[in-house]
């Protein structure tokens, strides 16, 4: 069975080479994604030369791999581009799957990839070249013999073609993000093979890190560049530090922060210079500097960076929002080495930027006049994207300090909410400042002061227009966020054109429409209010609104927030509503609600578990009081005539001699008996009685006084005899019953109009309907008429489970 199974393992390898030596060439770039899908079968057959011996399959699978290594060779050194392309995507599969025993003597594979890259091939076949070169690197880095022999010796020629590649005229984006990724993956594990590559690298990260897409064609930059580039050319020029001196990457690390800090407030004071500043440069960092109004927005010779030159304000903001998010890029990266981070400087930074506003004519702002106002007007468009960069270096603050962000918590939320009130009309704004203030209040919610309640009333108010249907969208948000003038609106009031109504509508729709991101971060910020503020820090209004909105937008997380920390209601007020029941209906199958439910619930039980429970305590209560055991069926003791009904209870003793039920209560020492005859009789032949079942009746101790007192009155007695059963007295009559069977019950077993008439006798109609309503149970009663003949419904019963009764008896008992 071994052999066979190992046999199996090398069928897909041995297909592979057959097909790629009987495939013509022009057919592999079709036929290599079928051939790379039957080499990732062969990953048993691979590890097989792990512990090869001299058996059959080992030497077997050594010729296979053998064969398959040679055919990729020359493939490889083939001279048209369909084979090299088909070796390059065979390469990768087999290098994946067969790991270190496909790189046993892979050296001559890594050469001819690094030939191929330096070769006119198509771009899709450069970019498999580096992905299958970067891979090979990644997987020798646990061999240090491969190490030694591949890697290291091959690192130098593949930089330089990756840098080649990067530097040449033309080149696309996908290429180029395929080489930034590798560079970055494998700096890390190799800084000094990258050691002498350092300045090459930097160059090439900061003429992609800020780029300024307004200047292209004046400059150094040619052509658009996305920001997918952008962000991995900014991880590279923070991953440089990696290749400093021995011991010195945390140095290096702060080095370059610095260097960025700098280049942004230089940048900044271009950028900037339309408005008088109320921020002021601290004793570190750099003297602010003074553009004359004159000259046309620019810096031609951008330092201490060594970034493109820009022109005008539109590319000044682009090149400080590029720098801002290179500061973003050092938070965010995880370094090799302990660094010691610049709190001061870094919020010097967001500071200045987020003190910026835009221009407005209903607020007091300190613009020169002197400076033009196309100027000015970019300045107020731009703002906003600089916010929120700015934004974001806080929010990876928080996220990297944590606790010791306190001290400066209270103000980075005001802030933010500052700029939300100025700037909700943009999306990004929202968005960003949604996930920042969930960031603070999730930290440092319980310690916020009492005077941030207002502007973060605001801020959840906004959340939850976004959130609520179109129309409520502009009632709510237009009277907190947008600050309009009286005579600012668009439509006269004594207008009758029908076609400014419709402007209207459309306006506000527009603005209602929120986008996927701004909802997850306003339905994120809802559940964290609740949990995270103290009770009382919003007012009911709000915690009413934000109840309201969770509703209509089915919001589980917000509801439970809200029921699992219910606001004070002030003296005098209505009590805060819950939203349980409504949470209840809209998720019934949540294990959270169920959580909250379960408890104040009692316990239901079915009908046939609550049966089978009740007997089963029954027969326990009953074997803890007998002296020897007996015959026991529901509780009675059953002998050779039928049922002897010995109850040893603590009120009542019931005990069956000839068919008559005796009843006898000890109370004081006296004893009474009470004889019952059982209610439904068939003689046989022996003369003896056999019963079919028998109904003992117990009640609470109001009933039997209600009851005695109405026997009392009307002078008769509630029980009743059948037949020649002999003397009666006063019974209790009950208000639940007990059967007790010697034998099951039949559907179609049915009794007699005599009967029926004796059993209404024995037992009031209430308490005998009362009794037969709550057993499974079931049997026929016939009716005799004169008319036509009557079946009665089919009747329930089923054992009492009420420990209330048992309860009520032994309270009976004592008061006796």
């Amino acid at each position: 069975m071994a052999s066979y199974t190992a046999t199996q393992a090398f069928i897909p390898l041995r297909v592979v080479t057959w097909r790629i030596s009987n495939t013509p060439t022009k057919q592999l770039p079709h036929v290599a994604p079928i051939l790379a899908a039957s080499i990732a079968e062969c990953k048993k057959a691979f590890h097989t030369l792990q512990n090869e011996n001299q058996s059959r399959s080992g030497s077997e699978s050594a010729i296979l791999l053998h064969k398959l290594k040679t055919q990729l060779s020359a493939l490889l050194q083939d001279k048209q581009q369909q084979a090299r392309y088909a070796a390059v995507v065979l390469i990768k599969a087999a290098v994946q799957v067969g790991g270190s025993n496909v790189l046993q003597g892979a050296a001559p594979w890594v050469r001819n990839l690094i030939g191929i890259m330096r070769r006119p091939d198509p771009l899709i076949t450069k970019k498999l070249c580096i992905i299958t070169l970067t891979r090979m690197f990644l997987l020798t880095h646990e061999y240090q013999a491969l190490v030694r022999e591949m890697t290291t010796p091959s690192l130098t020629g593949f930089t330089t073609a990756c840098l080649n590649l990067a530097q040449g005229p033309g080149i696309q984006d996908s290429l180029l993000v395929v080489i930034l990724q590798a560079l970055s993956e494998l700096i890390i594990l190799h800084p000094t093979s990258f050691r002498p590559f350092v300045p090459q690298l930097q160059k090439l990260a900061l003429l992609l890190a800020a780029p300024t897409p307004s200047d292209l064609g004046s400059g150094a930059a040619t052509s658009p560049i996305s920001t997918l580039v952008t962000d991995n050319a900014r991880r590279l020029f923070v991953l440089l530090h990696v290749c400093g001196p021995r011991n010195t990457a945390g140095e290096e690390w702060a080095r370059s922060l610095k260097t960025v800090l700098a280049a942004t407030h230089r940048t900044a004071d271009r950028v900037f210079r339309a408005l008088i500043e109320d921020w002021r440069p601290s004793a570190e960092n750099h003297a602010m500097q003074t553009i004359p109004a004159s000259e046309v927005v620019s810096d031609q010779k951008p330092e201490p960076l060594a970034l493109p030159s820009w022109t005008g304000i539109y590319a000044g903001i682009e090149r400080l929002d590029g720098l801002l998010r290179t500061v973003q890029a050092f938070l965010a990266t995880t370094t090799s080495a302990a660094v010691v981070l610049p709190v001061t400087n870094i919020m010097h930074l967001v500071d200045r930027i987020l003190s910026a506003l835009q221009p407005s004519s209903t607020r007091n702002s300190r613009i020169r006049p002197e400076i033009g106002r196309d100027e000015r007007e970019g300045l107020g468009v731009g703002l906003p994207q600089l916010h929120v960069s700015a934004m974001g270096i806080l929010s990876l603050m928080v996220s990297r300090i944590g606790g010791g962000f306190a001290a400066l918590s209270n103000t980075a939320l005001e802030q933010v909410l500052r700029i939300l009130e100025n700037e909700w009309e943009i999306e990004d704004v929202r968005v960003i400042a949604y996930r920042l203030v969930s960031q603070i209040l999730s930290t440092f919610g319980p310690s916020l002061p009492k005077s941030s309640a207002v502007s973060l009333s605001r801020c959840v108010t906004l959340a939850c227009a976004d959130l609520l249907p179109q129309d409520k969208y502009s009632s709510q948000d237009g009277q907190a966020f947008a600050s309009r003038s009286k005579n600012a609106s668009g439509i006269n009031a004594t207008s009758t054109n029908a076609d400014s109504y419709l402007n209207s509508v459309e306006t506000q729709a527009k603005i209602s429409h929120a986008q996927p991101p701004i909802l997850a971060a306003a339905r994120e910020l809802l559940p964290i209010v609740f949990t995270k503020l103290p009770k009382g820090f919003l007012s009911v209004a709000v915690r009413s609104q934000i109840d309201r909105t969770a509703i209509l937008t089915n919001h589980k997380e917000a509801m439970l927030a809200s029921i699992m920390n219910t606001g004070t209601s002030k003296k005098g007020r209505k009590s805060a509503t819950c939203v349980l029941p409504l949470l209840a209906r809209g998720y019934p199958e949540a294990l959270e609600v169920e959580t909250l439910l379960r408890p104040q619930m009692p316990l239901v039980q079915s009908r046939q578990n609550q049966e089978g429970m009740t007997m089963s305590d029954e027969v326990e209560e009953l074997s803890a009081h007998e002296d020897s055991p007996k015959d026991i069926q529901n509780g009675f003791h059953r002998n050779g005539f039928g049922f002897s009904g010995n109850w040893n209870g603590q009120s009542d003793h019931i005990e069956s001699k000839d068919g008559i039920l005796q009843s006898s209560t000890t109370s004081d020492g006296d004893k009474a008996t009470i004889a019952e005859p059982p209610l439904v009789a068939q003689s046989t032949q022996t003369g003896l009685a056999e019963p079919k079942f028998t109904v003992s009746y117990t009640s609470s101790k109001r009933d039997r006084e209600e009851d005695f007192n109405s026997t009392i009155q009307t002078g008769g007695s509630d029980v009743a005899t059948l037949g020649s059963a002999g003397p009666t007295e006063t019974g209790a009559p009950s208000k639940r019953a007990r059967l007790t069977m010697d034998q099951p019950l039949r559907g179609h077993e049915s009794v007699s109009a005599v009967d029926v008439q004796v059993l209404g006798a024995v037992v009031p109609q209430s308490s005998i309907s009362e009794a037969v309503g709550a057993t499974g149970a079931q049997f026929d009663v016939e009716k005799e008429s004169d008319e036509s003949d009557f079946e009665m419904p089919t009747l329930y019963l089923e054992p009492d489970t009420d420990a209330e009764d048992d309860e009520d008896d032994d309270n009976d008992e004592d008061d006796d």
